[in-house]
């Protein structure tokens, strides 16, 4: 899988961000009043370093390794905190002066946004065990600013054991052979979906993700929205992405899917109340922690009925990244250069992600989701997460009328007009 994750590199311009994103309590800050100051930990000094990340679905994982890594320096506390509600808090830690010494921030646009705080790690020992089609998200003005946790993919994860209860024998690379999947469900009495659509990363970002993802070039189109000369309802697949979205509100919740939870989406596909779920190999633990028996896939969401344009959208979704306004900035490249060389027990083997660098192997107790996800690459039936060129802040602002949409308070024109509202406003600020 590490030969075929490379293959990726064609499209590495764009293969960034995730969504996919729980949280902890605040702590005193230990930040500088001389910006650039860094210490070293001396024999009996404690310094306590703050890491703040999204990524709720290792939450505990997160934790142990910070456990881990204070056992072996007992002169460090990290303070970790991994949040939902991530940008608004990040935002809030550096207006408040409470700024972590360590974050997240995803690809492209949130990295160059933040890159007047970042420490510059081109030179750190590991940048060259990087794969090359992580780097291009987090360079700036020639400058890399990032430590790419991982690879991932994400599409329709689906019962394999329920598929086969309503004599379905393949998976649909065709909207028409989604619809029908979705009728041959209901004629056995299985309910297809229950998606967390109150969560505004699975309908805002990554679902909605699709169809620009899908452009012949999504770069330029995306451009081409930000200068006004094409407009989101022009983009190809936009008819199609809201045939999917009301595909899940038909066979899934209804109106009410806009108050599930990840927590209850996921809950509901492990424990076998549903049959597929729109999510991605990140939620692999927490499915196993449900129901360590279940047989399950995951397949490409189609937008249209050419099986040739139904590919996966895979890329990085998001970096460590080092605030140079820290105390302690040595101590963090410390601790990166430290979760480099313990990046197979830590990244792989307990956050159970595809490692975005060379020296680090995929294993088989990455499970079925990630063997899926890695067929598509094999193939290059890959899309962009081309939801980190849009404008910054927008994913979240987007999910507002798409959940509108679902609750039946807006009309497809109404939501898409929204979006470009939204759009413009973003552009101009």
């Amino acid at each position: 899988m590490k030969k075929s994750i490379s293959m990726v590199c064609t499209m590495a311009l764009l293969m960034v961000s995730l969504a996919g994103c729980a949280g902890g309590g605040n702590a005193p800050s230990n930040n500088a009043d001389s910006p650039n100051s860094t210490s070293k930990s001396g024999e009996g000094e404690k310094v306590t370093l703050k890491l703040l990340q999204f990524k709720a679905e290792i939450t505990d994982k997160v934790k142990a390794m910070a456990d881990d890594y204070m056992k072996e320096n007992p002169n460090v506390i990290i303070e970790a905190q991994v949040t939902k509600d991530y940008e608004t808090i990040l935002k809030t830690r550096f207006a408040s002066g409470e700024e972590p010494d360590i974050f997240m921030t995803k690809a492209f646009t949130d990295i160059k946004d933040w890159s007047d705080k970042l420490v510059d790690l081109s030179n750190e020992p590991w940048m060259s065990k990087v794969s090359p089609s992580a780097v291009a998200g987090m360079t700036v003005d020639g400058k890399q600013l990032g430590f790419p946790i991982a690879f991932e993919g994400y599409g329709f994860i689906y019962n394999k054991d329920l598929f086969a209860k309503a004599g379905i024998d393949k998976v649909p690379t065709t909207l028409t052979e989604l619809t029908q999947l979705n009728e041959k469900l209901k004629a056995a009495g299985i309910q297809s979906y229950a998606e967390g659509y109150k969560e505004w990363w699975i309908l805002g970002q990554h679902l909605f993700n699709l169809p620009f993802a899908a452009e012949q070039d999504p770069i330029a189109s995306i451009e081409n929205i930000n200068k006004g000369q094409l407009k989101v309802k022009d983009i190809a697949n936009i008819n199609g992405f809201f045939d999917v979205l009301d595909l899940t509100v038909k066979y899934g919740k209804g109106a009410e899917s806009v108050g599930v939870s990840y927590d209850n989406q996921v809950s509901d596909f492990a424990s076998g109340k549903t049959a597929m779920m729109q999510q991605g190999v990140w939620t692999i633990d927490s499915i196993m922690k449900i129901n360590p028996d279940i047989q399950m896939g995951m397949f490409a969401i189609p937008l249209n009925d050419n099986a040739a344009e139904t590919k996966m959208p895979v890329g990085v979704p998001g970096y460590y990244v080092l605030n140079k306004n820290s105390r302690h900035v040595d101590e963090t490249k410390k601790f990166l250069t430290w979760l480099h060389q313990n990046g197979q027990k830590y990244l792989v083997d307990s956050f159970k992600l595809i490692p975005a660098f060379t020296d680090l192997k995929t294993t088989p107790e990455l499970g079925p989701l990630a063997n899926d996800l890695s067929v598509y690459v094999e193939k290059n039936q890959t899309l962009p997460w081309a939801h980190t060129l849009w404008p910054s802040g927008s994913n979240q602002e987007f999910a507002k009328p798409l959940q509108a949409y679902v609750g039946g308070q807006f009309t497809k024109d109404q939501a898409i007009n929204e979006v470009q509202n939204i759009w413009n406003t973003r552009i101009t600020n």
